[in-house]
């Protein structure tokens, strides 16, 4: 891990030397009080030396009173910074896999100086759905600061849920499911005529997902860039970012320029895209004409909203960026699932060709990949003024309250056989999605799941009615994780029927 000790020494000697300045400075103020003999200038010197000793003092208190919470121990400067990323930034989920391993269902982290706690659970806890604990939305709200993906929990954010949610329930998402059929359609005819590979299957799944979720939202007046790959390429630079600022020190985003200007380029590249989806609406139905018929989309009650343009762009980009890499990839794993077990294929296949059971198995694949497979591998909640109780434990306010997906999902006193791929444990639904919450929970839960599932079960419907799916033995697959994961391949051919 030679570049993260590399980073790790730069913010150590950056903590170390905002302190030593600090030391310098009051000690120089000192002097100058001594030599002229006046209070004044050694209150002054006081003054210097009162933020460091109350900083000093809160880090100290923090590790106290956390101290009875299992976990490894951690530094004074960095915190289990090492801990956590011991496998690499994109690899933070097996790092806490093998802390719970070690320590249990709930584990203490402490950050980096100036950074709230984090207590990790492997469980999912009735605490998660209380609506006084506020999504942790530090690094989302440096990056997308006026979408829902970074505001508070407060009138804003309700605001922006109220316009959005009537567009996405269920209800709505199925009337207009023929869009997601129409999108899954063109990806799978194009498949039959020229065919895919497994190096190029991820690609072309992240290009259907960024596709369908924008045609759904925006309707005939998205149009895909002309450089699709670029496009992709900055929403990536996105969430790399907004994942990066979630666990390093709070200065990252003033001292690594080089990661602050490619994130700067690529938002104003995706803002472009965007915000001529809004221009060409507004132009092409003007507001309040009573000549033309209001679209029944989301962009629509996006422009229509007493937003800022800044508003309107940023949502539907968090709403992009909150979908895409998550459906490919949990696409990408159900192709893999399906290819290694004949039986599910099959059976998913009659669903998706309707032959009386209707599509209600593919939606039990779609969940259940999601089960083992989550592509948002954790979340969390913020305690800002309240203890929370959790295992017997006392869990202080201002603490970070993750839930690993992932452990969660794999858990055998939740699932049975749980590291068995079996769609149909969720027929009866004696083992919930409540289980193991894959969309989040509580008020700040996914806004866009039912879009989410409804893309995710068209495609796989599609694919299934047209190929088999067989596995490709011998292949590295490579995960790289930001706010989702990203496979580097998708290790499966599609054999036309």
């Amino acid at each position: 891990m030679p570049d993260a000790e590399n980073r790790f020494g730069l913010y150590r000697f950056l903590y170390a030397a905002g302190c030593a300045l600090l030391l310098f400075a009051a000690g120089a103020v000192a002097w100058a009080g001594v030599a002229v003999s006046s209070p004044f200038v050694s209150a002054g010197a006081a003054l210097l030396l009162a933020p460091l000793a109350f900083a000093v003092a809160r880090r100290l208190g923090e590790f106290r009173s956390r101290r009875h919470l299992p976990g490894p121990k951690p530094s004074f400067l960095l915190g289990n910074l090492a801990d956590l990323l011991a496998r690499g930034h994109s690899s933070r989920h097996e790092a806490l896999r093998a802390l719970h391993a070690e320590y249990g269902p709930v584990v203490r982290l402490h950050l980096a100086w100036g950074t709230a706690p984090l207590v990790s659970l492997s469980y999912v806890s009735p605490n998660l759905h209380r609506k006084e604990l506020d999504s942790l939305r530090r690094a989302d709200g440096t990056v997308l600061s006026r979408s829902l993906m970074g505001v508070p929990g407060g009138e804003l954010h309700r605001s922006h849920r109220q316009t959005l949610s009537p567009a996405l329930t269920t209800k709505s998402v199925a009337r207009r499911s023929d869009v997601l059929t129409d999108v899954s359609a063109r990806y799978v005819a194009r498949w039959r005529v020229a065919g895919t590979t497994y190096e190029g299957l991820q690609s072309d799944l992240r290009d259907w997902s960024v596709d369908c979720l924008s045609t759904f939202l925006c309707g005939e007046d998205w149009e895909p860039p002309a450089d699709l790959p670029r496009y992709h390429r900055s929403l990536a630079a996105i969430e790399e970012e907004v994942s990066f600022r979630a666990f390093h020190p709070f200065f990252v985003r003033w001292i690594h320029l080089g990661r602050r200007r490619r994130v700067r380029k690529a938002y104003r590249e995706v803002a472009d895209v965007l915000g001529t989806v809004l221009r060409r609406r507004s132009e092409r139905i003007p507001a309040g004409c009573p000549a033309h018929q209001r679209p029944d989309d989301p962009l629509d009650r996006v422009s229509e909203a007493a937003w800022s343009d800044r508003d309107r762009v940023e949502e539907l980009m968090s709403l992009v960026l909150g979908g895409a890499d998550p459906m490919s990839y949990v696409l990408s794993q159900a192709l893999v699932m399906l290819s290694r077990d004949a039986d599910a294929q099959e059976k998913a296949r009659k669903s998706a060709e309707g032959d009386g059971e209707g599509s209600a198995y593919v939606h039990h694949v779609f969940h259940e990949t999601l089960r083992m497979f989550p592509p948002v591998p954790f979340s969390a909640k913020f305690s800002r003024d309240r203890a929370v109780e959790e295992h017997g434990m006392t869990i202080p306010p201002r603490t970070s309250i993750m839930w690993m997906k992932n452990e969660v999902g794999r858990n055998p006193e939740v699932f049975r056989e749980a590291d068995r791929f079996h769609p149909d444990r969720f027929t009866d639904w004696n083992e919930s999605l409540n289980s193991f919450l894959p969309f989040g929970a509580g008020p700040r839960h996914c806004v866009g799941n039912r879009l989410a599932e409804q893309s995710c079960v068209a495609m796989l419907t599609e694919i299934l009615r047209h190929f088999d799916v067989v596995p490709v033995e011998n292949v590295a697959v490579r995960f790289h994780s930001t706010i989702s994961v990203v496979p580097s391949a998708v290790p499966v051919r599609l054999i036309a029927r």
